[in-house]
């Protein structure tokens, strides 16, 4: 899937003329798209010095750089919790628009985005992935899409992605519209004694067709899921797992 690099537009305001006076330079007003592990107060301005370093960037003008993990492309677990042996749930993740001027910023739209993932247990070889994205504040119309990769934890090195650690069954990627409440099954090989993590890339289309830009410059926030343990006999999340640190 094509990606982008983020747009960030500059627009003057316009001053009223004085005559016979100088004019002082215009202000100006700048949009930003960008990820965050809180929303922006409604109502009020925010610095942009509390807007995360990825926003920043984008509002300074520089592109972001691919970060360096051991998780592949850059995927990272966005925090979360297990809540069983079989399922685990990430922390919620904020895809937000954001109008940046002299006297600070101000959210234009925000969307609320989450990860579940579910390991079916005992023999099974496949895992439940449940996309959340819904409307928090602004306008209610948004567009999300989906990229699935399946993930191989290598301990003491770089991870891999399952296709191209070995043919054992586990399906390839698969991108597509996503929506709230999404449930896909993605069947991860049948290897036994090996560890192994769904990787899902959430895009977030604004209602004026700007996207949510991730901390690597280019579209959509990297979920790492929780580490799976595959035995003969079971198949459960693992007692702890690799972040993407």
């Amino acid at each position: 899937m094509a990606v982008a690099l983020a747009t960030v537009s500059a627009i003057a305001l316009a001053t009223p003329a004085q005559a016979g006076a100088a004019q002082p330079s215009a202000p100006t007003t700048r949009t930003v798209g960008y990820f965050s592990d809180k929303p922006l107060p409604t109502g009020k301005s925010t610095a942009v010095s509390g807007l995360p370093a990825s926003a920043r960037a984008q509002l300074a003008g520089r592109g972001g750089a691919s970060p360096q993990t051991d998780t592949p492309r850059g995927y990272k677990l966005r925090k979360g919790r297990l809540v069983t042996d079989y399922i685990y749930k990430s922390a919620d993740v904020w895809a937000i628009e954001a109008r940046c001027d002299s006297d600070g910023c101000h959210p234009v739209q925000q969307i609320k985005l989450a990860l579940k993932e579910y390991a079916r247990g005992r023999t099974s070889r496949k895992w439940e992935l449940t996309f959340y994205g819904s409307h928090w504040s602004g306008p209610s119309h948004f567009s999300m899409e989906y990229y699935y990769q399946c993930g191989v934890n290598i301990s003491g090195a770089t991870d891999k992605t399952c296709s191209s650690w070995r043919r054992d069954g586990a399906q390839g990627s698969s991108s597509g519209v996503a929506v709230n409440e999404q449930q896909i099954v993605r069947d991860f090989g049948n290897t036994n004694v090996v560890t192994k993590f769904p990787m899902i890339n959430l895009m977030v289309e604004f209602n004026d067709g700007s996207w949510a830009i991730g901390d690597d410059g280019k579209r959509g926030e990297k979920f790492r899921g929780w580490d799976v343990c595959v035995t003969r006999t079971t198949t459960k999340m693992c007692h702890s797992t690799g972040d993407g640190g």
